[in-house]
């Protein structure tokens, strides 16, 4: 943050006038062998101004001058001159030129030009006046200047030189650039550049080993670079701060100092920086025990404006104030004399607090004895968006809830009606009334000529079409599920050796039966499970009842994609191997977008909803049952708020339901919903939250010691992997439609 605060020119102008205001004006103090008598202005063609500044004697050599550019200003100073001209302050008000200002020391008085606007400016002497011309461009300078010569050719312009730059560290942690001139009537021009303030000297040499760059980062103030270079043959200092500060400049005699000053900012500060909530220009005052009219007077001359004092206003203060807001001055005497002040267009009455409450109190009290005389008039008014019966209530001071019955047409509201609270909140004068007709929403307002206009201007503010606000939602249900299993079913037959009349079996069941059959044909059911079964019988043989061999290990995978049986004989051994292996694996993804969408007014709630309500029955009281019914439904309920940047604020409930697992007492719902308010950029999107589920499951069906067997314990058992993945998303796109599109 940059701020160019000037402080040499009002600074030293105002500490002079203090010096001198309890003494006398400044025109009765000689100050030298010259007097200034009288400052004319001449408007030349393309806006240009020639000032003349007419002296009792000639002077020696123009001036040495310099310009401010916040305020814009041109300052310079005249030697052993006095002010005979009678003005501390000199009202002109054409072009750019608004006033000067002039201030008187013991050896000299320093002339302030003060601008509306940047200028570029010359001085020329002619015989005892001092020419000042001022043109928005240098090159229009000189036709103003061949305006001059008809009367002297202008002083040569003497040579200047910059003897030295320094950087210093000030106490505060200011950056401090002291430029030591060859002699004071360098002119000096201060101005910010972007970024950067620079400092131009007019007709001035930079010797070359003062041509470079000061690296000043180390001294920890906000300057971090200070550039001396020649530019348009002049010399120029660039100053190259970092983070918020400020300036000021100032010029004593040869010596040029600008302060680059650090801004902390403080979040309880509307206005950052040293101005501390004041926005007037800079000064200095420094009064001992001064007629405190005086001093309001000094303010007066400083900021051209125009102050009314009071004639109660009396007393002396003494008062030291450097470097500050002329209204934070203002405010400071004010509050140490009891005082008070009113602004009134650009008049500034001061007068103690005491007599401004009378006159406020005198005044309310006229003005409402002038109401409960003043005849009342009726107006009708035709509203073209607001309901009639909600702006009678805003006009009687209630809520919407005031209406009630008022729905009929013609329902008259006089002055005494209505609750305490809503006398003390009504718009209407205590003596106005109000009637509406619904069917034309017209209302007729009888009261004061000045309530009726004050009603007429709260209806062009809110009988104005609602913006519209479009809501668009997306719930994205993305599920990912994936199914592994492996199983096996084993078993083992030994027939015996050939000639012998024993077979053994060990064996399981798929449906846990069996049937033996004998020999004789006799069929015997039992159930066993791994069992061992030894016949006598020759030729016997063990079945199942689904007439399939039984197996040992029975864990086969349900519903199996795929398998793999196996049956081996070994004749030397007579064992018969029966081994069956199946598998199964699965992998399903699935995403469901549901989309609903509504539109409604600027705050107003609005619902959509689309779903099934689901039947179950309830015991009543007499002991019989009814039928109820469960929503199970996706809904979108939201109230929008348009702000002033066209952003929206969202109040939101977004819920999915779904009809879930039958159960004893009725039917689960299955219930998805959110809860949130957000702010959203008009036609953005904003995800309100997700939910993502996972589940992993694993396991493992086996035969005891067998299904722990490596490698082999693979045909004893079945395992079982599961990974199931569900992922919940709610999108929300509000967009403000525009009421200026028509249709076709």
């Amino acid at each position: 943050m940059m701020k160019t605060l000037i402080s040499f020119a009002t600074q030293l102008a105002l500490f002079f006038v203090g010096m001198t205001t309890h003494a006398a004006l400044a025109a009765d103090m000689p100050a030298g062998n010259n007097q200034l008598q009288a400052v004319e202005v001449t408007t030349l063609p393309g806006g240009r101004l020639n000032v003349q500044l007419q002296l009792a004697q000639p002077l020696s050599a123009a001036p040495a001058s310099f310009t401010l550019t916040n305020p814009p200003r041109v300052v310079f100073d005249i030697p052993r001159t006095s002010n005979a001209t009678g003005k501390n302050v000199v009202t002109i008000n054409q072009g750019a030129l608004k006033s000067v200002q002039v201030a008187q020391a013991n050896d000299r008085s320093r002339i302030v030009l003060n601008l509306s606007k940047p200028v570029q400016h010359q001085l020329q002497l002619q015989q005892n006046n001092l020419l000042i011309a001022l043109a928005q461009d240098s090159s229009e300078l000189a036709p103003a200047a061949a305006a001059v010569r008809r009367y002297a050719e202008p002083a040569a312009v003497a040579n200047h030189r910059i003897q030295n730059i320094d950087f210093v560290r000030g106490k505060n942690g200011e950056g401090r650039i002291m430029v030591d001139l060859s002699d004071s009537r360098v002119g000096v021009n201060v101005r910010n550049a972007g970024k950067t303030v620079v400092i131009d000297f007019s007709n001035t040499e930079l010797p070359e080993s003062l041509q470079r760059r000061l690296n000043v980062i180390n001294f920890n103030t906000p300057v971090l670079y200070v550039d001396a270079l020649r530019h348009n043959n002049q010399a120029q200092i660039v100053i190259e701060p970092q983070g918020d500060w400020e300036q000021s400049a100032y010029q004593a005699d040869r010596k040029l100092v600008v302060d680059i000053r650090p801004v902390v900012r403080d979040p309880n500060k509307l206005i950052q920086g040293s101005k501390q909530g004041y926005a007037g220009e800079k000064l200095s005052l420094n009064f001992q025990r001064v007629d405190v009219r005086d001093v309001l007077k000094v303010i007066a001359d400083f900021t051209g404006k125009n102050i009314v004092v009071s004639d109660s206003v009396s007393g002396s203060v003494t008062i030291g104030l450097k470097d500050v807001p002329w209204d934070q001055a203002l405010d400071v005497i004010m509050q140490s004399k009891g005082l008070d002040m009113r602004v009134n267009g650009s008049v500034i009455s001061i007068a103690p607090a005491e007599e401004f409450a009378a006159k406020e109190k005198a005044q309310l009290t006229a003005d409402a004895e002038r109401e409960t005389l003043e005849t009342l008039r009726t107006e009708v008014f035709s509203l073209k968006y607001q309901k009639a019966a909600d702006f009678r209530n805003m006009l009687l001071g209630g809520g919407p809830s005031m209406t009630g019955g008022g729905a009929s047409a013609g329902a008259a509201v006089g002055g005494t009606s209505g609750s305490g609270a809503g006398r003390m909140n009504r718009i209407l004068s205590q003596r106005g009334s109000v009637t509406f007709d619904v069917r034309t929403n017209t209302i007729f307002v009888q009261d004061t000529p000045k309530k009726l206009d004050e009603i007429q201007a709260i209806i062009n503010k809110v009988d104005v079409p609602v913006k519209q606000v479009m809501i668009e939602s997306r719930m994205v249900i993305a599920s990912n599920t994936f199914s592994k299993a492996l199983g096996a079913r084993f078993g083992i037959t030994q027939t015996g050796t050939p000639g012998s009349n024993t077979n053994m079996t060990v064996s399981g069941s798929l449906g846990n039966r069996f049937t033996e059959v004998s020999a004789t044909g006799v069929a015997t059911q039992g159930t066993h499970n791994g069992s061992i079964q030894t016949a006598s019988n020759n030729g016997s043989t063990l079945t199942s009842s689904d007439g399939l061999p039984d197996l040992m290990s029975n864990l086969p995978v349900s519903n199996a994609y795929g398998g793999i049986a196996l049956s081996l004989l070994k004749l030397s051994a007579n064992l018969l191997l029966n081994l069956e292996l199946s598998a199964l694996e699965a992998d399903s993804r699935g995403k469901v977008i549901s989309s609903p969408r509504v539109t409604t007014a600027n705050q107003q709630k609005a619902r959509i909803a689309q779903g099934v309500e689901i039947p179950y029955q309830t015991a009543t009281s007499s002991g019989a049952t009814a039928v109820s019914f469960k929503k199970a439904e996706l809904s979108l309920e939201v109230t929008p708020q348009i702000t002033p940047d066209q952003k929206i604020i969202m109040d939101l409930d977004v819920r999915k339901d779904s009809r879930g697992e039958n159960l004893p007492g009725g039917v689960a719902i299955n219930t998805q919903n959110v809860q949130t308010q957000v702010l959203v950029g008009n036609g953005e999107t904003v995800v309100l939250g997700g939910i993502y589920e996972q589940v992993s499951r694993k396991s493992t069906d086996k035969v005891p010691f067998f299904g722990d067997l490596p490698v082999v314990g693979y045909a004893f058992k079945r395992n079982t992997k599961q990974e199931d993945k569900t992922e919940l998303l709610i999108f929300i796109t509000p967009k403000v439609m525009d009421e200026t599109l028509a249709l076709n």
